[in-house]
């Protein structure tokens, strides 16, 4: 991924002369919010949580808070809650879905049901269809959700990973697209609808892995965010965290 953000930002700034933006050193547009009670601009910066090492989760699954990923969280959090599809795209490492599953432990396990749902090359809409029904049950008539009031959240890793047919069409993404479009789909043996509530999408993907790309009229359902790796003040928080919460212990083990 290319990062213009220093260009957007000098572009935003000078087109939007009106504005009263702040002028702090080494800061871009996209380092700030409104703030909805005060109505100025805050820097994210602010609202990082304090990171709390927990030595039963692994390294590699713990997330370190950093005012991009409370940027894309925040944004997370109000669509989600309104049933809007979120993808998030950025290359591997980037913490993509390092961020979505700590999203999705944070939901109510009364109120939402999370299925992982992970995309390979051999994903077809047949098998992502069984995939899909399975957590379902049925309602009334055609209708099939989530058992009892509960919300469900599919969650889709490597979105562009299925095979891609001589039409340039990937199966799984149709099926997919078909609920997005009309909230239902067909039962293959029946050949009759089933129109499915109360169920939503996360996904993520790789741009320089698979077919690199999604046909856009499946993409166009979902509001997608730019993962990048961290910067250097990203990593310099990260490893500052980590490093002084695991010396910090009363009987830390030594790292080999």
């Amino acid at each position: 991924l290319t990062d213009h953000r220093i260009e957007f930002s000098r572009w935003w700034t000078l087109e939007f002369k009106a504005v009263k933006f702040p002028t702090i050193a080494n800061t871009t547009v996209f380092d700030y919010y409104i703030d909805p009670e005060t109505k100025k601009f805050e820097l994210w910066s602010k609202k990082v949580p304090k990171f709390e090492l927990d030595p039963a989760i692994p390294l590699q699954s713990a997330l370190v808070p950093t005012p991009e990923t409370v940027r894309i969280r925040y944004w997370m959090d109000l669509l989600m809650e309104r049933g809007y599809p979120v993808m998030l795209v950025g290359g591997a490492g980037s913490g993509k879905t390092v961020i979505v599953n700590d999203k999705l432990e944070s939901l109510n396990n009364e109120l939402w049901t999370v299925v992982n749902v992970p995309f390979n090359y051999y994903t077809s809409s047949e098998m992502l269809q069984s995939i899909l029904e399975k957590p379902l049950e049925r309602k009334a008539g055609r209708n099939y959700g989530p058992p009892g009031n509960k919300r469900l959240v599919y969650f889709i890793d490597d979105m562009n990973m299925p095979e891609m047919d001589k039409y340039y069409t990937v199966q799984a993404h149709t099926i997919l697209r078909q609920y997005l479009d009309y909230k239902h789909w067909y039962d293959r043996q029946k050949l009759t609808l089933r129109d499915i509530h109360n169920c939503q999408y996360v996904a993520c993907m790789n741009p320089t892995a698979g077919n690199f790309t999604i046909d856009s009229r499946i993409q166009r359902h979902f509001a997608v965010f730019a993962v990048s790796f961290p910067g250097q003040d990203s990593l310099r928080t990260i490893y500052n965290s980590i490093l002084s919460q695991h010396l910090a212990a009363p009987h830390h083990t030594p790292f080999t």
